[in-house]
């Protein structure tokens, strides 16, 4: 039996998000932050030609043969290489994130498509540590993307933390995400799933 990754939707959302990018056949595949390959061993089961990619050494040695150790601002993928790239639940850790997706622009080829889940602000008085909705769509557009489809998906973030909650206490619940649920709740956040569409290959010199 298949293990549930630990992130609001689990293999669900990442079933949605397939069906929204009807990637063809053995469609090659990058998840950024892929943690110890759950939803990689998922991708390849089915069809796909999928990797992992991760900069936590301590994940890539429970994660299997698919993935390799990298950094989300500098993707280990060559230009116009993927036809897909997922980014669950860890792009709003990554600092900054425009660099993460100027790289995810760079790898795909022009009409790959970009899979994101992840966090966002309702309250914009958070002090901007996450983005909100405007934000968020601000930043795919300057990377080269244009957005498909954003869907809310907060009842999966609620449900997530209700079940950490129930099965270890407050203790599991303080990292959600990333975030201290404190954190969280002042953020007011919402979840979203995002597919964005890649219209150019997007080359950034970083200073």
């Amino acid at each position: 039996m298949m293990k549930e990754p630990r992130r609001p939707g689990g293999i669900a959302l990442t079933r949605r998000a397939l069906e929204l990018c009807a990637f063809g056949p053995g469609a090659r595949l990058a998840d950024i932050g892929c943690g110890d390959g759950t939803s990689v061993d998922y991708l390849r089961g089915a069809g796909f030609d999928a990797t992992g990619v991760d900069s936590d050494p301590r994940m890539i040695a429970r994660a299997g043969p698919f993935c390799l150790a990298g950094d989300a601002r500098a993707i280990p993928f060559a230009t116009a290489s993927l036809d897909g790239m997922l980014f669950e639940c860890v792009l709003s850790l990554i600092n900054p994130i425009e660099e993460a997706l100027y790289e995810a622009a760079r790898c795909l080829i022009p009409g790959g498509k970009l899979i994101v889940s992840d966090l966002y602000a309702r309250r914009a008085a958070y002090g901007g540590a996450l983005p909100g909705i405007e934000q968020w769509t601000e930043l795919f557009t300057k990377a080269g993307f244009t957005l498909l489809t954003f869907e809310d998906r907060s009842i999966d973030l609620k449900e997530y933390a209700a079940k950490l909650l129930w099965d270890r206490g407050n203790l599991c619940a303080d990292n959600l995400c990333g975030y201290g649920i404190d954190e969280l709740k002042a953020a007011k956040c919402g979840y979203f799933l995002a597919v964005a569409i890649s219209q150019t290959n997007v080359l950034r010199m970083y200073c």
